[in-house]
């Protein structure tokens, strides 16, 4: 199977492989497009649906170069591509005998017509009523266009000083195609669509709820029998919020639950959103101070490294040296797939650093030996020449980064570094491959000591010898 494939949330086999983005010009399969991030996903499907009703398809089969939109199987969290028309023109069958557009009118005609539906309509009308803040009232008014020349007839819409809003009720039986059209003639026509649910759990979210929510700022909104009575009790609409907050990674997202007041929400009438806890600035707030801290790991870890340098020949399964490990750096045990976003693993399963490197890297970068038993700087150099071939390349920019070149002069008195460095430069022209960079734990060096990058990989890379 691709590699690409198996992160993607696309089927396996899709009938429509690739497709042409319409912005670009290119072709992307289907894996790539889709993609393994479940939000971003649901904001594309609105993004694609909305863009063929605008008549500005965003992608097309890459065979017939028919619009096409993101469906998912129902047996699965998995995704394809759907022909928005097919008359048999290309190998690719992704339709039943009735169109797309006759299934949502049919499922959302009926669920027009159910008990809840019309329990919801009464509980919105009751609710904004007893607020006072509403004005023009109605339930299953025409909303004309004066723009658009076409006309909705949302379940509720009410005047919230000057702001039109159509509020409708967002049943399991809500298709795509009825909330794209929906949010695109609400804006252009200046008003604001606001959903509603029955319920929203998380153990049983539809893909039409999603739909939703994820187009909302991850938040959503349930009116109910008790969110009625709250609100005539107190003469205050007052609504049920869901919403998700920005966790860690690996963490397992979470819904909260609160009561709200409609007065605490924020309207966003050009998004067609509206929502009691902001998401999106969370989420950047998030990001900023996980960045932040990122940028201490480094440090973080030199502290350690340098406390319990020397304490152990060898951190091999040193319990107690890795028990005193940075709170708060994470770290990927094993060789799996790394799961955050630092290099600051250990190795193999058994628990190990690179010692040996990390002692000599820091040797050179606090003109010490560290960590290693010996006396002079210069003998940590003689040491790595020797000793670790593969990784001479990279202790050399080190030496010139970090200003080191006068102090080996200064401790060479007997001439024997001189003597090594041009016998290792001859043997480099002789076999470059015994002096090509050990690449295993770059990553690693890179990340903590960031002032070194490049590092140069062979002997006939121009950084291999600075002037040292």
């Amino acid at each position: 199977m691709d590699g690409s494939l198996a992160r993607s949330l696309a089927v396996v086999r899709p009938e429509i492989a690739s497709v042409l983005d319409s912005l670009t010009g290119r072709e992307q399969p289907v894996s790539e497009v889709l993609g393994h991030d479940y939000e971003r996903l649901m904001q594309l499907r609105l993004e694609v649906k909305s863009a063929i009703h605008e008549g500005t398809p965003r992608y097309l089969c890459a065979e017939c170069f028919t619009s096409v939109y993101i469906c998912r199987r129902r047996e699965s969290r998995r995704f394809f591509f759907r022909h928005s028309k097919e008359d048999g023109r290309c190998s690719a069958i992704t339709r039943g005998e009735l169109s797309q557009e006759q299934i949502n009118a049919r499922k959302y005609n009926g669920a027009k017509e159910s008990h809840l539906h019309q329990q919801m309509k009464r509980w919105l009308v009751e609710s904004l009523q007893a607020s006072g803040l509403f004005t023009d009232v109605h339930e299953e008014k025409r909303w004309s266009g004066s723009i658009t020349g076409e006309w909705r007839k949302p379940d509720v819409v009410a005047n919230l000083r000057g702001l039109k809003i159509a509020f409708e009720v967002q049943l399991s039986t809500t298709f795509l195609d009825v909330i794209a059209e929906r949010r695109l003639f609400y804006l252009k026509e200046g008003g604001l669509l606001f959903w509603v649910f029955a319920a929203f759990d998380d153990d049983a979210r539809r893909l039409t709820l999603d739909d939703v929510f994820y187009n909302n700022n991850q938040n959503a909104f349930i009116v109910s029998q008790d969110t009625r009575d709250c609100s005539v009790a107190e003469r205050e609409f007052f609504l049920d919020c869901v919403w998700t907050e920005p966790l860690s990674p690996l963490a397992e997202p979470k819904l909260s639950r609160k009561r709200v007041s409609f007065g605490d929400l924020t309207l966003d009438r050009s998004g067609q959103r509206a929502f009691y806890f902001d998401y999106e600035s969370a989420r950047s707030q998030r990001e900023a101070d996980d960045a932040a801290d990122r940028a201490t790991w480094p440090s973080q870890f030199e502290e350690w490294f340098l406390e319990i340098a020397g304490r152990y020949t060898s951190l091999y399964d040193q319990e107690d040296a890795l028990a005193s490990f940075p709170e708060g750096v994470p770290v990927h045990w094993g060789d799996g797939e790394m799961l955050t976003d630092t290099p600051l693993r250990f190795y193999g399963g058994e628990r190990r650093l690179p010692v040996a490197m990390l002692d000599a890297f820091y040797s050179a970068k606090h003109g010490r030996a560290v960590g290693i038993n010996r006396k002079h700087f210069i003998e940590v150099a003689h040491y790595v020449a020797a000793s670790y071939p593969h990784y001479l390349l990279w202790f050399r920019k080190a030496l010139e980064v970090y200003g080191r070149g006068s102090l080996l002069r200064e401790q060479d008195r007997s001439g024997s570094w001189a003597k090594r460095v041009k016998a290792y430069r001859q043997e480099m022209e002789i076999d470059p491959d015994k002096y090509a960079a050990d690449q295993s734990h770059q990553l690693l060096f890179e990340f903590l000591f960031p002032e070194l990058i490049p590092l140069p990989q062979w002997p006939g890379d121009a950084s291999a010898f600075p002037r040292t």
